[in-house]
């Protein structure tokens, strides 16, 4: 089968691999529609060093079935569905806590095995959602991406009417942004460095956006809430200067929430988080709820998904679209691989 297989840097190619094999209790699945996420791009620039060549990655896709596991009697050949792409044991504790995010052995697609940067993959029956006729391949691609959004506002304590701040504009922060307006959030407020992210982030519910390249994000946060701060700030970038600007304009008593995961060390102000008893957590990933949720919000509509895919190309052209996000050439968001 044709997938595109990458060897560190930027070398990735497209290579015929032998098609997997499915177990008892797995479906094989046709790739229709895969996602480009950042921590996918973070490899191929070389920011990080969580995924060892040589790799089939991929884990934001949808696609339908097309071999059953003998064990599999839930699912249909031909159903269209998204996938979760994480595989949790179910029995260690967090997963028992419902925090099936940090899974003692949690196994992701695309990062522990082989991904969905291909034209078929193997993956759990239970790990798969039907998407009705009206929701599309790409926009199923988008249920994992949504589900990391939503998990950050779930585990979050957004109450109504909370002025909220998102520090970065990418596909996490906007699916942030969506999820915390779905929440109740009150003044909602995005900043981010391009304009074009900012331009699009209005029209995605932002009431306020600021570039922190030219305007001092504290001070216009401090500006436009009286003195008092924000109520809760997400921080999608991952950077130390990101975290403590979130840190600085949040109010007394006031929530961070670390989504970004760029930078391991960070020298924070302890003191200023003690005396304002300031709440730090950090969110990775998503429980299988998480996910749930996000499919329930994506067949809905009750958040539109589709607006923020800008930009849809063949596989064969994702060292292109890869090259398109590293150098931000051009006003691309979301990039969908389709086969």
């Amino acid at each position: 089968m044709k997938a595109a297989v990458w060897y560190g840097g930027k070398d990735i190619r497209i290579e015929d691999v032998p098609k997997p094999k499915i177990k008892d209790d797995e479906v094989l699945v046709r790739v229709r529609a895969v996602g480009i996420c950042g921590s996918e791009l973070h490899a191929f620039e070389g920011v990080s060093q969580r995924r060892t060549p040589p790799l089939v990655m991929g884990h934001e896709f949808s696609g339908e079935i097309v071999e059953l596991g003998k064990n599999v009697n839930n699912l249909n050949i031909g159903e269209k569905v998204t996938v979760d792409p994480i595989k949790r044991c179910g029995t260690c504790t967090p997963c028992v806590r419902g925090q099936g995010s940090v899974c003692r052995n949690v196994k992701l697609l695309g990062l522990h095995t082989s991904g969905a940067f291909a034209e078929y993959v193997a993956v759990p029956a239970l790990n798969c959602y039907v998407l009705p006729e009206h929701v599309s391949f790409e926009e199923g691609a988008m249920a994992e991406p949504l589900a990391v959004g939503i998990r950050a506002v779930n585990s979050t304590d957004v109450r109504l009417g909370d002025t909220t701040v998102v520090i970065g504009a990418g596909i996490i922060g906007s699916m942030t942004l969506k999820a915390a307006k779905a929440a109740g959030a009150g003044l909602l407020i995005v900043s981010d460095v391009v304009d074009f992210r900012l331009d699009y982030s209005k029209t995605l519910g932002a009431d306020i956006t600021i570039n922190s390249k030219t305007e001092d994000l504290v001070t216009r946060i401090t500006e436009l809430t009286n003195g008092s701060g924000a109520d809760v700030v997400f921080e999608a970038v991952g950077l130390e200067a990101t975290v403590q600007q979130g840190l600085r304009m949040l109010g007394i008593g006031g929530k961070l929430t670390i989504i970004g995961m760029l930078s391991k060390n960070m020298s924070l102000d302890v003191l200023s988080i003690v005396t304002r008893e300031l709440q730090i957590r950090g969110s990775y990933a998503y429980a299988q709820d998480d996910f749930r949720r996000a499919f329930n919000y994506l067949c809905n509509r009750k958040i539109d998904v589709k607006r923020l895919i800008t930009n849809v190309m063949p596989l064969e052209k994702v060292k292109e679209g890869f090259e398109m996000l590293s150098e931000k050439r051009g006003n691309v968001l979301k990039i969908i691989l389709t086969l």
